[in-house]
């Protein structure tokens, strides 16, 4: 049996009990426990239906039974557990993937019997300490080989906890508990646990993860509360059976931080939706404008003076003014007002530095960052200021980090030196901030662990070799708002509201409208969220809706701007020209001298037929910004109008200044009206050649046409003869 036939027929069986088809879902786990053999399933799922049928029993005797729906339910978690057990036993079996793959792995090497909790505390820093001051003749060689062990122990209970349920519960909760194990480490664990409850769910396992989102550390909560999240999120429908999971989940709740610390995760998940855009830009707009530069600065500016100390400090100004005449500053602007956001810019510069061996390992991805990690502390021994700058920034997430400190590692002395006076000059301001009493605040350095995790959570399940065979994890960034634990958290409305806000502000308008639709009712500002609403529509193309929702924004502020030009552009594209007139009007007395709106207004005019009115507005908008755009409208109205030689005269100077495929068709229309055949024939000739060059037919454009040219006086059979004729014209360009 192939993985995705397993996975298929588990989602079944979920599906049948979330629905409490628990009859059904019985007698197809029983199928599957006997396709596999797994006589344990089978024996457990017959104490199950004996329990069921009793059940059964009791409500067809009229037995009233307070504990009825308890009872019920734990029977719901029974059938889940079986399921969960028949899925993760043939998935071991059968699929071929990376992390099935390791846990096969893990279940032949287990050793059930090793103290993991006693032997992590035994290699802590303290105690390593300890040791070594104990009469260590190399104190040196066993910092390295005490930072090997430690690695090694490390790594094997990561795999422990994510490959397999032999750890118990309450060697788990030791291990978060330890005053001697390093929160790194925790952090770490919390991680595997996470990997874990994504792969199988655990009731138990759950019940520590939620115990962990208390935690005292920092580093170790924040990781636990994203993996909340996303656990939620894998498992949204059937957390509502599992009564324990409530409980715990309310006293999450009594925590002053909790909310707030789950509405940023939420946004920062969120974000991680702009990651591949934002890659994208810097690969296609950005880079691109860099490297036409780069010859530039080499050759105009004294490029040898960066290597000087004494003046890393004074930048030559023409530096700046050369990016700004390329057109990048812009763009560099905004990545780095994005970056101030905690938007993840360096996704794409990063994706390429994980071709070191640290990487090979898939769970080093998630590994917090640690100057001590063997094989980066020599390192930050020689460069100690380098630790201060990489391990404090908020910008570069763990994963990066460890690419950077191996890149640096890999270069010759001579070039690492020349590339810490970067690292110097924000060391320096790092040293003066703390000189001054500056430290981050609690909240943002919560929020800071939080983006950095979810970044490197984002490299794990989009960059690392082995990515299609995990949970796609960020398919979910989305929909959170839509999960079951999304209700039950009960954000405040100002919280909603922000997280609404922030999928509008990036233009996730289906998820904002959603959320906006929540809340409309309760709020005391129902005029804004109207038109918030009648945007998202209007983004999607509803502009019906969007029309009925921006009228009931115009009761309650009816002299709006904005509100009033959208009115009118939706009136627009419904086709209701006179009221899309009137409101574009009742703009135009707010804003007279926007050329926009003047321009709208003619194009209304002349929908209607009045040219001459139509016409003084296309003059006015003329008059002010004169351009191609506004002389195809004179130059189309005036020929729909009578007036050939005006049209003919702004026809030309469309003609001068990069005529289009339809500015040639509209050229060779009123050459045409004036009795200039041969020259319309020519005209209409290279309107074919760019209708083709963008995969158009001219010939569908030239027959929509064709009324405008009877009305201009072109008898109907001359249409066919000049089409013919321009058949053959260009049969004999083509031909010679």
């Amino acid at each position: 049996m192939q993985a995705n036939e397993i996975i298929q027929r588990s989602n079944t069986l979920y599906r049948l009990i979330q629905s409490r088809q628990l009859k059904i879902a019985i007698d197809a786990i029983r199928r599957w426990a006997i396709d596999g053999q797994m006589t344990e399933v089978h024996e457990s799922l017959n104490e199950l239906e004996f329990n069921y049928r009793l059940l059964i029993q009791y409500v067809e005797n009229g037995v009233n039974d307070p504990h009825r729906e308890r009872v019920y339910q734990t029977m719901i978690r029974q059938a889940f557990h079986l399921v969960d057990t028949l899925k993760e036993e043939w998935m071991i079996m059968y699929a071929s993937g990376y992390e099935y793959a390791q846990v096969r792995l893990e279940r032949q090497h287990q050793e059930s019997a090793h103290e993991y909790v006693s032997e992590l505390e035994d290699l802590s820093s303290g105690h390593v300490l300890i040791s070594l001051l104990e009469g260590s003749e190399n104190p040196e060689y066993g910092k390295i080989e005490n930072a090997l062990k430690h690695e090694q122990l490390r790594t094997e209970i990561f795999r422990q906890i994510w490959l397999s349920v032999a750890m118990p519960t309450e060697r788990f909760t030791a291990l978060l508990s330890s005053d001697y194990i390093r929160a790194n480490d925790k952090a770490f664990f919390v991680t595997a646990l996470t990997l874990f409850l994504l792969r199988q769910f655990n009731e138990e396992r759950l019940g520590v993860l939620l115990n962990a989102c208390l935690h005292e550390d920092e580093l170790v909560r924040q990781r636990a509360l994203v993996g909340l999240w996303v656990v939620a999120g894998r498992y949204d429908e059937r957390l509502s059976f599992y009564h324990n999971f409530d409980e715990q989940f309310q006293r999450l709740k009594e925590d002053a931080n909790f909310l707030s610390s789950m509405k940023t995760i939420m946004i920062q998940f969120i974000r991680t939706a702009e990651t591949e855009k934002i890659s994208k830009k810097i690969q296609e707009e950005i880079l691109p404008e860099m490297m036409k530069i780069a010859p530039q600065l080499k050759d105009k500016l004294d490029m040898e003076s960066w290597a000087s100390p004494e003046e890393w400090e004074d930048k030559n100004p023409d530096w700046q003014e050369m990016i700004e005449q390329s057109g990048v500053a812009d763009k560099l602007m905004e990545m780095s007002e994005l970056q101030m956001q905690g938007a993840d810019v360096y996704m794409n510069t990063f994706a390429q530095l994980k071709q070191y061996p640290f990487f090979g390992e898939a769970i080093n991805w998630l590994l917090p960052f640690d100057k001590t990690y063997s094989g980066i502390a020599d390192l930050f021994d020689k460069q100690h200021y380098l630790f201060n700058t990489l391990v404090n920034t908020g910008f570069l997430c763990n994963s990066d980090k460890y690419s950077l400190a191996f890149s640096l590692k890999s270069l010759p002395e001579s070039q690492r030196n020349t590339m810490m006076q970067a690292f110097k000059i924000e060391d320096e301001q790092y040293k003066e901030a703390m000189r001054d009493g500056q430290v981050i605040p609690t909240d943002r350095m919560a929020e800071q662990i939080s983006n950095q995790y979810i970044q490197d959570l984002y490299r794990f399940f989009k960059l690392n070799p082995y990515r299609n065979d995990f949970f796609p994890l960020f398919d979910l960034a989305l929909s959170l708002h839509r999960l079951l634990i999304f209700e039950r958290l009960q954000f405040s409305i100002d919280q909603q509201t922000a997280i609404a806000d922030f999928y509008f502000g990036h233009e996730h308008y289906n998820e904002a409208l959603e959320m906006f639709q929540t809340h409309v009712e309760k709020s005391d500002t129902p005029a804004g969220l109207y038109q918030k609403m009648g945007f998202c529509l209007q983004q999607k193309g509803d502009f019906q809706h969007a029309l009925d929702l921006y009228l009931r924004a115009e009761a309650l502020i009816p002299t709006q701007k904005w509100l009033t030009r959208k009115i009118a552009f939706c009136y627009k594209m419904i086709g209701n020209v006179d009221e899309a007139l009137s409101y574009y009007r009742r703009v135009e007395s707010l804003e007279s001298e926007n050329l926009s709106v003047q321009l709208q207004i003619g194009h209304l005019l002349l929908q209607q037929q009045r040219y001459e009115e139509a016409l003084n507005s296309y003059f006015k908008v003329e008059l002010s910004k004169s351009e191609p755009k506004v002389w195809r409208a004179i130059a189309w109205c005036s020929f729909l109008s009578g007036k050939k030689e005006q049209a003919e005269r702004y026809s030309q100077k469309i003609i001068e200044n990069h005529a289009t495929k339809h500015d040639w068709l509209n050229a060779g229309h009123i050459a045409w009206a004036m009795g200039k055949r041969t020259e319309a024939l020519n005209r209409y000739a290279k309107s074919v050649q760019l209708f083709r060059e963008e995969h158009d037919d001219f010939f569908v454009a030239f027959e929509r046409d064709a009324a405008y040219l009877t009305t201009a006086g072109i008898d109907s059979m001359e249409l066919a003869f000049m089409i013919d004729k321009l058949r053959y014209k260009l049969q004999n360009d083509a031909i010679m």
